[in-house]
């Protein structure tokens, strides 16, 4: 009789050891920065990854599923050209629509499960800047590719290029520099483009609810 009862106990701490190991919080929604590098391509340059100046921003991501995700993200960047030494600040805000190619998910008893995965996204963006010394706004139309990995069950890192078409021809703030390449023609209605190759760091929040289901409940 001791015997079974031992058995039992030792039963019980191995099943709750490795439920308490193998389990994993899980997470709807993650907070980060993202810092690295900007350039741009119109009328002032033609080439790319060329002037590369500073670029940081803050982001939300909401996860519907370990694939599909959307995400909120403000940017800043400043843009410099040949000869120009002040250049132009530019502000960049994003809704985007993100596909993952693996499932995104730190838990060993998900086959299909991987701690990091290639992904791609597009969406809808508001871009800010000066022209001719006033405040505009124009649309964007932001899109790219980009690496995900996580550190840690809450710790996550993402590695995104990131480009910006927008919906005008007066990212350079100067009207004298328009068609300064002879562009004008010769690309997609001669529109800027805004591109930021950066770093981020983000924090998962949001426990998600546990879905679990009774079986015996019929």
């Amino acid at each position: 009789m001791t015997l079974k009862i031992i058995r039992f106990i030792i039963f019980c701490v191995l099943c709750f050891t490795y439920s308490e190991v193998s389990a994993q919080d899980e997470y709807v929604a993650e907070i980060g920065l993202t810092g690295g590098g900007a350039y741009y391509l119109g009328d002032a340059n033609n080439q790319l990854f060329k002037n590369n100046r500073l670029a940081y921003g803050v982001f939300f991501r909401y996860r519907f599923n370990p694939r599909i995700a959307l995400r909120a993200e403000l940017n800043r960047a400043k843009i410099v050209w040949d000869g120009n030494a002040i250049g132009n600040q530019v502000n960049a805000l994003d809704a985007c629509a993100e596909f993952n190619f693996f499932d995104l998910d730190q838990n060993p008893n998900k086959r299909m499960s991987k701690t990091f995965s290639p992904y791609i996204f597009a969406g809808l963006g508001l871009m800010n800047y000066l022209y001719i010394g006033n405040t505009t706004f124009n649309a964007s139309i932001p899109f790219g590719v980009g690496l995900k990995v996580k550190l840690a069950n809450r710790l996550n890192m993402n590695i995104q290029w990131s480009n910006r078409l927008s919906m005008s021809d007066q990212m350079e703030g100067i009207f004298s520099l328009n068609n300064n390449y002879n562009l004008n023609g010769s690309n997609f209605t001669n529109n800027d483009l805004l591109s930021t190759f950066t770093i981020g760091i983000g924090y998962d929040i949001w426990r998600k609810q546990c879905d679990c289901k009774n079986s015996g409940n019929k």
